[in-house]
């Protein structure tokens, strides 16, 4: 019996449990479990399926969730192989993907608005464990108490004796748009700003009941800007053995369209120049796909039985449109010329910049590697060189060459 094709799908339990194919990542937690720092820090393009992991890893450590070991991993890695922290964690989710960023004062609204309500979500989960839960959801209510509504929280856990592992979704998902209006952005991320005392009051709780973190995001700037009030996360995004912990390999691929059913034969494009192309790492073993571009192409095909005219999906044009917000001078965007008309860059990737730092050409390189436009191509006379890394993202260069003519 063929399985479901996964295609916007990011809840774990729903593609467990409803017959879709999941490509099994779950050797990486594992990895993740045996790192030295249990604060963790994961950087990757979007669309490449950090949300649906991010669902995995809550599923396997939620403790409501521990008697489910078989019936969602026995499949899996990590369901023949489980570790010792399974099922032992009240799990704090928070998603900053959508964000009303118009104004400062919109931004601020809807960051306190949203960590209020993964708070009371929280709450809501474990009020079989803590005490007082209502009384603590009427108190955040009543008072509005946005991101101060984390310390409720951690003081339910901590009197319950449960250890939390908080899951951050999109970090940075509003930092682009914040950027573009310049003062707010450092206003928020330096001292007395809403996003660093949310930050600094996590740094606080890990002292005592906040045992683990995992953040993803798309670039390490914010992370960097936030500077004492987050320093205690190790990134692990360019570690050679983490290279192909999203995006599909070659053989994920190929297992995937066995799973679903698609036709090989009805795909005319070569599907490895246009998603396939991306490495992390020079050490690392396998290039990736996007993964979301590659279930976009698999959908269609499912759906129409046959390829599509548009073999791009627009989706990927709305996300890089950001882009020509981080262009902010003349040097950028000359930089963004060269690389669509040579195509190739030498380089050294940048692990931690600021905002400050754009308008220099290596850190500009650098966020470019970060949000996938670019990749690493190879090491020659020890110079690494980085590359665009598909034909998808190319017409991206081009589209915005056309624009920038126009302009």
């Amino acid at each position: 019996m063929l399985k479901k094709l996964p295609y916007r799908q990011s809840d774990f339990d729903k593609i467990i449990e409803q017959n879709y194919a999941y490509v099994d990542k779950t050797r990486y937690i594992e990895l993740l479990e045996n790192e030295n720092n249990t604060y963790q820090f994961f950087l990757r393009p979007r669309r490449f399926g950090k949300t649906l992991f991010l669902s995995v890893l809550e599923h396997y450590y939620d403790l409501n969730k521990k008697n489910r070991l078989e019936s969602l991993f026995g499949n899996l890695y990590i369901g023949r192989n489980p570790t010792l922290e399974q099922g032992k964690y009240a799990v704090m989710r928070f998603d900053f993907s959508v964000l009303n960023t118009e104004t400062r004062d919109s931004f601020r609204k809807s960051f306190s608005n949203k960590v209020q309500e993964c708070v009371i979500d929280f709450l809501e989960i474990y009020s079989n464990i803590f005490k007082n839960t209502e009384q603590d959801i009427k108190r955040i209510k009543g008072n509005n108490l946005g991101t101060d509504a984390l310390d409720v929280a951690c003081t339910a856990a901590r009197s319950a004796g449960v250890p939390i592992f908080v899951i951050i979704d999109e970090y940075d998902n509003f930092a682009n748009d914040l950027i573009a209006m310049g003062k707010d952005y450092k206003d928020e991320v330096e001292a007395g700003g809403l996003v660093r005392t949310f930050y600094k009051s996590l740094k606080a709780a890990t002292s005592s009941v906040v045992k683990r973190i995992f953040i993803t995001g798309v670039s390490p700037m914010m992370i960097n800007d936030l500077t004492s009030g987050f320093n205690i996360a190790t990134d692990y995004s360019l570690f050679p053995k983490y290279n192909e912990m999203f995006g599909f390999t070659r053989d994920e691929v190929d297992w995937l369209m066995a799973e679903t059913g698609v036709d090989g034969n009805l795909i005319e494009v070569d599907m490895e120049a246009y998603y396939n192309g991306y490495m992390f790492n020079e050490d690392g073993q396998n290039k990736v796909y996007n993964s979301q571009m590659t279930l976009y192409l698999f959908n269609q095909i499912l759906q129409l039985g046959k390829q599509p005219k548009e073999i791009i999906d627009a989706n990927l044009k709305t996300d890089y449109g950001r882009l020509r917000r981080l262009v902010r001078s003349k040097d950028n965007g000359n930089v963004l010329l060269k690389i669509a008309t040579g195509g190739k860059v030498a380089a050294n990737i940048i692990e931690k910049f600021s905002m400050d730092k754009l308008d220099i050409e290596e850190y500009f390189i650098s966020l470019l590697f970060y949000i996938g436009m670019l990749t690493v191509d190879e090491v020659f006379e020890e110079q690494l060189y980085l590359k665009v890394p598909n034909y998808s993202i190319q017409t991206l260069y081009w589209d915005y060459v056309v624009s920038y003519l126009k302009d």
